[in-house]
């Protein structure tokens, strides 16, 4: 952030310098076994405020684990419970090819409040089954390679248009 001549140091300057993490909530323990083809919850945020006027990457990251070879899953990231507005999708993520196992995984997106107001809520990362070949899909985490959702302050909202609106 530039300052300008005769600029005042504030508070709200200060928190303005991007960019920052505002959450950061991981997941250290294996999410259950589904087949479901509706969202599963994986790992919620706590309320988290996203600032009237600023832009925000959200990130989720994990291991995708399928039971059989051939399963298809998706993940997502929405807004205050599992069915809610959907701020991230990934799409289909293939199980491993030729085996079951574990395929990683990292998505992100810009999210912008354009509200005027200050926006509280918590997110929700989900996850579920795409294309089912008779087994499962599952989220892993562990304390040392844990799955996770994080949101960062990354600037103004007027710097990333045509970005998903909170």
């Amino acid at each position: 952030m530039a300052w300008q001549p005769g600029q005042k140091i504030t508070a709200q300057r200060l928190r303005d310098n991007s960019p920052f993490v505002v959450a950061y909530t991981p997941l250290t323990s294996p999410t259950a076994a589904t087949t479901s083809t509706s969202p599963q919850t994986a790992i919620v945020t706590p309320a988290i405020t996203f600032r009237a006027g600023r832009a925000y990457r959200l990130g989720y990251r994990g291991g995708m684990t399928s039971s059989t070879v051939g399963q298809t899953g998706t993940v997502l990231i929405a807004r205050s419970t599992a069915g809610g507005a959907v701020l991230l999708n990934s799409q289909r993520i293939p199980g491993p090819t030729g085996a079951a196992g574990t395929v990683g995984f990292y998505f992100e997106n810009i999210v912008v409040n354009n509200t005027g107001a200050d926006i509280t809520t918590v997110l929700v990362a989900t996850y579920q089954m795409v294309f089912a070949n008779g087994g499962t899909i599952a989220i892993f985490g562990s304390s040392t390679t844990p799955a996770y959702v994080e949101a960062v302050d990354i600037g103004l909202a007027a710097d990333y248009a045509g970005a998903t609106s909170l």
